[in-house]
């Protein structure tokens, strides 16, 4: 059994390698890079988010990405990257990537598309048939001057159009995703290998504002994190619905993963409750830059000046 198992792990990875090597012209090396031609070039983005042992993820290298058609149309549609779940931590979490294969895309007004599940070759095609539909078009060579043929004509006759109306009637540019300071690739890791909220059951940190401990025996896993429960009641109730009580991002320090590029385990001693999500710091001094603008981090209006509160909930 444990032989079977090896081999089966030695075939995903030399499915994945082998896709990689084939496709070393078709995905850019980083976010950030996919990120900076989608803007110059008004680009539709699509972040192609796989996983270690996925199956699905398998599949779609083999019989998708393997395609020299899907390959092209890759190159002719799409600004694109793929990066693993598993790895990219900090990409994973920025765009709340919870299962995989997961296709985000983003046009270049912004409109953003997720897209989960594995996908045949015919349904990947018109995805990036749709995407390049929304790219912006070419910029318009400049015309020549025609202040000579300008010049020629009578002096009492209306001059003609010499190009200004194309370009005044032409597409204004749209805004596009700006390119995140660092590349995923040099994402550091350093999330706790301890339970969810440090053992404290977030059914009652939710629902009775109180820290209970959890018990072992009661435990149930989120995104890849085990969270330990006061009793059977409160662990169904996180299972039935873990996004209403599991703290942002895995527990990570919002703060830390926006400046740094670094995953690190927040604190239950600096916790933050904003319209409803609870968020955890590594200390007083990020606590307090995201009270001050959690917009930043969050995505959210500052509690200071906008309609979201903070409350704190430190332990």
């Amino acid at each position: 059994m444990i032989r079977t198992n090896v081999l089966l792990l030695v075939l995903v990875f030399s499915v994945h390698c082998l896709a990689a090597q084939g496709q070393q012209t078709v995905w850019h090396r980083t976010l950030a890079d996919a990120q900076k031609q989608a803007a110059k070039d008004g680009r539709t983005l699509l972040i192609h988010f796989s996983g270690n042992s996925c199956s699905f993820c398998v599949k779609m290298d083999r019989e998708v990405f393997s395609s020299l058609h899907v390959q092209q149309q890759l190159r002719r549609s799409v600004a694109a990257v793929y990066l693993n779940r598993d790895v990219d931590i900090a990409a994973a979490l920025q765009y709340g990537v919870n299962r995989v294969p997961t296709d985000i895309i983003i046009y270049p007004d912004g409109t953003r598309r997720d897209l989960v599940g594995g996908k045949s070759q015919t349904q990947f095609l018109q995805l990036l048939e749709e995407a390049r539909f929304h790219n912006l078009p070419p910029r318009p060579l400049p015309r020549p001057n025609s202040a000579p043929l300008v010049a020629q004509r009578s002096a009492t006759r209306a001059p003609e159009s010499t190009g200004a109306d194309y370009r005044i009637t032409s597409k204004p540019a749209q805004p596009v995703p700006q390119p995140i300071s660092q590349p995923a690739d040099f994402v550091e890791v350093d999330i706790s290998a301890g339970p969810g909220l440090e053992g404290f059951c977030p059914v009652a940190l939710r629902e009775l504002r109180q820290w209970k401990r959890g018990e072992e025996r009661f435990a149930g896993e989120y995104q890849g994190v085990i969270y330990h429960f006061c009793s059977a009641p409160a662990r169904d109730a996180f299972l039935s619905n873990p996004g209403l009580y599991a703290p942002e991002a895995q527990g990570c320090d919002p703060v830390i993963l926006a400046q740094d590029r670094r995953a690190v385990t927040g604190s239950v001693r600096f916790g933050v409750w904003l319209d409803g999500r609870l968020f955890l710091f590594q200390d007083a001094a990020n606590r307090q830059a995201f009270k001050d603008a959690p917009q930043l981090y969050s995505g959210m209006r500052s509690a200071a000046g906008g309609s979201a509160a903070a409350e704190l909930v430190s332990r």
